[in-house]
């Protein structure tokens, strides 16, 4: 747990400490609520980003229509949080993954994703053992080259499988076009973006002229919630950093939602007048888009990360001293917050509170 007392300011805070700004993430969530509010596309936010029951809740109560997560682990925290329609976006396998997910649809209205005909024949199996029907969606492969059927006639062929198991109810698809949503250029991004989901309205449009009802369609991110969430024939958006924002999203690809995160380090030494190092290294931010971004004091980059030690040059900006606070905005959220217990939530630079990361950690 934080060493920091509630009240505590935030260059008083212990660190390295990870640093929701709440008037910026209630912002954030409000202005994607709003533009999803009353449309025939709807806000089904991704809990992968930020891993708390207590965020989701608070975009539920600003509009969204459920809740988006990556695994089943998170659905289970989730799920004992009190959160009822719950989609899984991926591929659940594996007999006791598949026992875990039909008991959580005992209590729940959890949707997961298909590719594999093997796959739904075992997952109607254990619903139909436990006396469930399970949500189904049938996942496409629109351009990611990940996961997913392609779309088309072998999607049509899937869903017609998942009618016809008595343990299944299939709700309609659902494509990822993650391969579109960092493409730095506006127009080229909207291009392809409107390519690849394009093939997912279209084969949902396929499978209702086979007698398929297809009620949702769903797909999406932060990277092209304007385009995607534009487009004729989608229902849903699983945006999900908006929440917080990341240096990736807002200064590469120019989404401009608020910073919420961020991790406070304290100098630990200054070997150099232009150098210094910080308590915060591999084992506090990731690098995976690159290297996080200094945004106090200016003048000072974020030149490497060794497992303890952030590494800072200077560039133009006052010396530091050891003990001098060093905030920092991660390249990649979502990476970054699962390395966390918790946040040291934050209120006109004042510790308001602070959250456990409930779903930290859940990979299975």
């Amino acid at each position: 747990m934080s060493q920091s007392p509630i009240g505590t300011a935030k260059p008083d805070l212990d660190t390295p400490a990870l640093c929701l700004d709440i008037e910026a993430v209630e912002a954030n969530i409000k202005r994607m609520a709003d533009l999803f509010r009353d449309g025939p596309v709807r806000l089904r936010p991704h809990a992968k980003t930020h891993k708390s029951p207590i965020l989701a809740q608070m975009q539920l109560a600003a509009g969204a229509i459920g809740i988006t997560c990556a695994k089943l682990g998170e659905a289970e925290v989730l799920a004992a949080a009190g959160i009822k329609d719950i989609l899984i976006a991926n591929q659940i396998t594996g007999a006791g993954k598949i026992a875990r997910l039909v008991n959580l649809a005992g209590y729940t209205a959890v949707m997961v994703a298909v590719d594999d005909a093997t796959n739904v024949a075992e997952l109607d199996t254990a619903a139909q053992a436990k006396g469930v029907r399970l949500r189904v969606l049938v996942e496409l492969n629109i351009g990611m080259e990940r996961c997913g059927v392609l779309p088309g006639e072998p999607a049509l062929a899937l869903a017609q499988r998942v009618a016809a198991s008595p343990g299944l109810r299939l709700e309609g698809v659902m494509g990822y076009e993650g391969h579109t949503v960092f493409i730095q250029d506006p127009q080229e991004r909207r291009e392809k973006t409107e390519a690849s989901v394009e093939l997912l309205v279209d084969t949902a449009n396929l499978l209702r002229r086979h007698g398929i009802p297809v009620k949702i369609v769903s797909s999406g991110s932060t990277g092209t919630h304007l385009i995607t969430g534009r487009y004729p024939g989608v229902t849903e958006i699983q945006a999900g950093s908006y929440i917080t924002m990341d240096s990736q999203y807002r200064d590469e690809v120019g989404i401009d939602f608020a910073y919420g995160l961020t991790v406070l380090a304290s100098v630990t030494s200054v070997p150099a007048p232009d150098r210094a190092f910080i308590d915060a290294g591999l084992k506090t931010l990731t690098r995976d888009f690159g290297l996080p971004k200094v945004i106090d004091p200016p003048g000072w980059d974020l030149t490497g990360l060794s497992e303890e030690h952030g590494h800072l040059h200077r560039a133009g900006g006052a010396p530091l001293r050891t003990g001098d606070k060093v905030e920092i905005v991660p390249n990649h959220g979502c990476t970054t917050i699962n390395l966390h217990d918790e946040y040291h939530v934050l209120r006109q630079g004042v510790l308001e509170a602070v959250w456990p990361i409930a779903a930290r950690g859940k990979v299975s």
